[in-house]
């Protein structure tokens, strides 16, 4: 059972570390995407999506400090 337990919590590390990965690709895309927008409501939309991804990456990255052993 113990053995059980260890391999799903590798499980959610994993998951949480693809969690992480594909945070930062987002946030890495929606600056590129800041940089070529000309648009003021679409600069505007982009900073608030680049920001929201910046806060779920922080979270999950804190969520994981926090449970490291």
């Amino acid at each position: 059972m113990a053995n059980q337990k260890q391999q799903i919590a590798v499980k959610n590390l994993l998951s949480l570390n693809d969690i992480l990965g594909a945070e930062k690709l987002c946030y890495e895309k929606l600056e590129a995407y800041i940089e070529q927008a000309k648009d003021k409501e679409l600069i505007a939309l982009l900073t608030d999506l680049k920001q929201s991804a910046q806060a779920h990456y922080g979270a999950v990255y804190n969520y994981l400090k926090s449970h490291q052993q």
